[in-house]
């Protein structure tokens, strides 16, 4: 993952507008907080060829926190966190199968549904970036698709609605190193709670 690699040489600057208390403006030299490798024992069967070498580099990160003290940006989810990640989409689904199937004609609904895997997210937004296993392709690879929090929680949710991002992990990774502002949430709260920051643009140096 050379596209990691590289941002983490680069200092990278979001320049936000402050919004609700009072007015203002401030940048904010993000952080990038990367984790040990996963135990090769550990790394599952349904990691596809492009998620093992990350797995075997990291067992998740997060990139874009505007600081250490504000939870926010991208997250890749280590392998242990995608067990209860799994556990809560399962609850989430069960509980909305019926409206789900109100909305949709796809056949092979629950099937579908079973075979998402949470891999990421925008952090305090319940957006999920999930591993559709039921559509891998010849070489073993598997679309990732953006599943809307509220899409989920008791909207419609199936393959003919929810974006399709990217066709493998590594092509995810590199949207999102590339266009960071569209895989963060659009704003976070400041010190006092009354403040919300909104980036604006962005500068990478």
């Amino acid at each position: 993952m050379n596209a990691v690699t590289e941002l983490l040489k680069r200092k990278t600057i979001f320049h936000c507008k402050r919004r609700g208390h009072a007015e203002g403006t401030r940048d904010f030299e993000v952080v990038h907080t990367l984790a040990d490798p996963a135990p090769h024992y550990y790394i599952p069967e349904w990691a596809t060829p492009s998620l093992k070498p990350i797995y075997e580099r990291w067992n998740g990160f997060k990139l874009f926190q505007p600081s250490h003290d504000v939870d926010e940006g991208f997250k890749f989810f280590s392998l242990f966190e995608i067990v209860d990640q799994l556990d809560m989409l399962e609850e989430t689904f069960t509980d909305n199968l019926d409206a789900y199937k109100e909305g949709t004609k796809f056949d092979d609904l629950e099937e579908w549904l079973n075979g998402l895997i949470p891999i990421a997210e925008i952090m305090c937004s319940g957006d999920k970036y999930v591993l559709d296993t039921f559509h891998k392709n010849e070489n073993g690879e598997c679309p990732i698709l953006f599943l809307d929090h509220e899409y989920y929680y008791g909207g419609s949710c199936d393959p003919e609605i929810t974006a399709r991002i990217a066709e493998n992990a590594v092509e995810l990774i590199e949207d999102v190193i590339n266009n960071p502002l569209q895989h963060i949430a659009s704003h976070w709260l400041g010190g006092n709670r009354k403040q919300q920051w909104y980036p604006e643009s962005i500068t990478i140096v």
